[in-house]
């Protein structure tokens, strides 16, 4: 599954059902994680604006992975 591609995420749901679904999107959640800052997983993600690094549930992306931890560092969960 490529976690970044909507249409493969519908797909999947389509398949698998929601509980499995959660699953496995956590599970990719976690195998993509670059590192944890202040307890916020920091993993790439790709959007219309290319690669930005995603820190955690807080709906915050950056361009840098300096500049994710620099945020996650400030804001702990």
């Amino acid at each position: 599954m490529n976690g970044d591609d909507p249409t493969d995420r519908y797909h999947l749901i389509a398949r698998v059902g929601p509980d499995e679904y959660a699953r496995l999107l956590a599970q990719h959640h976690q195998a993509s994680t670059l590192e944890t800052v202040n307890g916020h997983a920091i993993r790439p993600v790709s959007t219309r604006f290319g690669r930005l690094f995603m820190v955690g549930a807080t709906g915050k992306a950056f361009s840098t992975l300096d500049d994710a931890r620099a945020y996650a560092e400030e804001h702990p969960l």
